[in-house]
Order: structure tokens, then sequence, then C-alpha cells
């Protein structure tokens, strides 16, 4: 049979026996709203387990909106018109409103993504600023969580009298479903924080996805009720970046509510785990600090000692923000928590990924499709590189066997492969 998976902006194909295939894994097709703003305006109207916009009566104070950047597929552009409006109905000046970009530690958008992104109109009349994780003078500091996790946090969006957050809500290695409060940590925290948090992640849950409640989404919502939010806005959406609906209200009851919701489109029933899995990193795939989240939803699909093909373009490479993250990869578990234990370490973000990877690297030989990433920085990340899913395929069949077993995941970024049983 000839498979093919989304690849960026393009397809990638492959030939596959079809008595080998366990499961060609995606998420549900689901039918879309058929009116997505009226659904935007009727979750503001009536939020979850907190005061509508009105009710925050807004009139004179100033508002702080966290929204996304580009590697998120949150249709930002269709969230912020309604919430804007509904602002400005409220008695909301607009050059009272400033809209953060949640970079985490990821890199600044540019002025035609900001445009794409949140759509001219709204860039051209609202003010928009990129967080900057390393600037020390941008940041507050509030108190430690967790233990060892301090609060630093953007003093701007802090100083602000109402805070919102946006939002998509999807599967994610590290705090089980993305959005929330997610957004401001790692979103809009300082470099330690986000640092310290992903070590925690690493330590406690190497791979979370899927389990709303594990000790990473404690560590976040934690955040979130030190800094406190006052309106979250957060979407579901289909796999084909279609509104289906949006919940608003406190930051922790809608976005559960909405986690339920998006368990119906991207929580995918499969029969067995397989020997090999092929995953596409899609939609993840900008770099591999994106296309890592392939590796997560493939590692549950997989058996303990069979293997990963791991599909992803990576035009912008492996990391341009955490150049370190290659010498950290050179390593495994041990290395890694020692190293940590030592406090030697200049990047405790990238460590933190590593020591995820790390995770699953030591259950599955990860093979390496991209077009991005070289040979060299592949040996480095522990993988082996092949040009092509058939040619990796090959090594594998003779690894495993003629009869070995193979599940496919097409949206492996945003997919919760979950045993049928």
């Amino acid at each position: 049979m000839l498979v093919k998976l989304p690849y960026g902006t393009s397809e990638i194909e492959f030939d596959l026996n079809s008595d080998r295939v366990l499961g060609l894994i995606l998420p549900s097709e689901i039918t879309p709203a058929a009116d997505p703003a009226s659904v935007v305006e009727r979750a503001l109207a009536t939020p979850l387990g907190g005061p509508t916009i009105e009710e925050l009566a807004p009139r004179g104070k100033t508002v702080a909106i966290a929204v996304d950047d580009v590697t998120r597929t949150t249709p930002t552009h269709l969230l912020l018109p309604k919430l804007l409006l509904a602002l400005q109905n409220a008695g909301v000046r607009k050059n009272q409103i400033t809209l953060f970009i949640a970079l985490g530690t990821h890199r600044p958008m540019t002025e035609a993504e900001i445009k794409e992104k949140y759509g001219p109109a709204i860039v051209e009349e609202y003010t928009f600023v990129n967080h900057d994780f390393h600037d020390q003078s941008q940041l507050t500091y509030m108190e430690d969580v967790a233990g060892n996790v301090p609060v630093w946090i953007n003093t701007e969006f802090l100083k602000s009298d109402l805070r919102i957050v946006t939002g998509n809500i999807i599967p994610h290695f590290n705090a089980g479903w993305a959005a929330g409060a997610k957004i401001l940590l790692p979103g809009l925290a300082g470099e330690e924080t986000v640092g310290r948090m992903h070590v925690h992640s690493a330590l406690t849950t190497p791979n979370g996805l899927g389990i709303e409640e594990n000790p990473t989404r404690q560590l976040i919502d934690a955040f979130g009720e030190r800094v406190k939010i006052h309106l979250l806005l957060n979407s579901v959406i289909t796999r084909h970046k279609e509104i289906v609906d949006v919940y608003a209200g406190h930051f922790k009851t809608a976005h559960r509510r909405g986690i339920t919701h998006a368990k119906s489109v991207y929580r995918v029933p499969i029969q067995g785990l397989a020997d090999i899995t092929v995953s596409s990193s899609y939609p993840c795939d900008i770099d591999y600090w994106q296309g890592l989240k392939g590796l997560f939803s493939a590692d549950l699909a997989t058996k303990v000692g069979g293997s990963i093909v791991a599909v992803t373009p990576c035009p912008e490479g492996v990391s341009a923000m955490h150049p370190l993250w290659l010498e950290y990869l050179q390593h495994g578990t041990v290395e890694l928590k020692e190293m940590y234990q030592s406090g030697d370490i200049e990047d405790y973000v990238a460590l933190g990924l590593a020591l995820n990877v790390a995770h699953i690297r030591e259950k599955h030989p990860v093979y390496l499709v991209s077009h991005g990433i070289s040979d060299k920085a592949a040996e480095k990340m522990g993988f082996q590189k092949f040009d092509s899913i058939d040619d990796a395929l090959q090594a594998l069949t003779r690894r495993y066997g003629t009869d070995s077993t193979v599940n496919v995941l097409t949206h492996g970024g945003e997919t919760y492969p979950q045993l049928a049983s």
C-alpha cells in the first residue's frame, strides 16, 4: 500500500505491505463549527467558572492578552476579533490593550509571521510585544513553586489590571494537554523558570502525553494561580485547523472542559503496540525543538525495544535558540541526571528536553528522515539518518523481520494514541 504523510507544506510517501500495518493513526474526522465567530462570542458570553468581561469591569483598566506564537496551530486570528470587540464594548480603549506573544524560549516572530498569525488589521491597530525570556530587566520574581521552580514572569503582563490568556487544546508530552496556563509557563516566563520546569517534567513524567493531571500540569497551574489569570479563551480544532468549539472562563475549569472535548478528536484508540512506528511530526516541524513531539506519540504506539522512524522536515535545523541541546543529546539519562545534580549547566531548558528525548531513545532506537537536519547533527542526537522512509523501513525489516508490525502516525505532533484495551 502507498502511504502519504504530511511533511511541512507538502507530503512524503512510502510503500508498505498492508499485512504488516497494525494501524494508520490520525486524529478523528470531526465536523467543524459552521460559524466560528458566533462560537467565540457564545463562549465569552457564558464563561465556565468565572466572570464575563462585563463583570470584570474593564473600563479604565489596562488589559494584557497572552497569545501563542508561530509554532502553534491556535486559530488566534479567529479568537481575537470577538475578544477585542467584547473588551471595546465593555469600555476598554485600544491603547489600553497589549498583546504579548508567548514565545517561551522560541525565537522572536517576524513582522510577516505576526501579521499572518493574528491578522494584519489587528496588528495595525494594537500593540504586540515579543516576550524576551533572556532579559531579566523585563521579568518580575514572585516566589518558588514545586520546590525549586522560581516564578519569573513578564513584568508588563503582570502589571496589567486584567490578564487574559488564549490557546489551543491538543495533546502535549509535558503538560498532558496544551493551553490553559501553559501559555504563561513557559510562554511568558523567564529562562530559569522554563529550564527548571522542563527538568522537573523530565524527572517526574518523561512522557506525560494525554495525562491531564500530571506533575507538570500541576506546576503550570500553580504558576497560573500565582500570576492570576482573569479570563481564559481556548479553542478545540480539527486536524484541518478548523474551530470545533471554544471554551472561556476560569483558567482551570474551562481548560479541563475543553480537554474532554479535545479527547474526541486527538485521543485515538490503537489495536496494539508495533515493532516499528513511522511518525510524522506534523504540524510541529519548523525545527527539531518542535519536531521532537512526534517521538512522544510514537512512544505510546511502539513496543519497548521497537524502533521509531521520525519524519520531520525541520527547515530551521535542530534549534537556533538552544545550540547546547546537541551537546546534551549526546548523553544518556544517567549522565544527564548527574549533570543536573552537579549544577554545571548553562541551558536547563535544553537539558530538560534532552532528558525527555533520552528516555524515549533508550526504549526505542530512532531512525530519522529529515531534509533540514544534517547527518552529523543526527549522529550527535543519537539517531540514525536515512534519505527516505522506504530506506529506513528496509533497514528495520532486516532488523525485526518481514513479519514485523508497523503503526503509522500521520499527525504525530498532536495525536494521543491509547491502547483500545
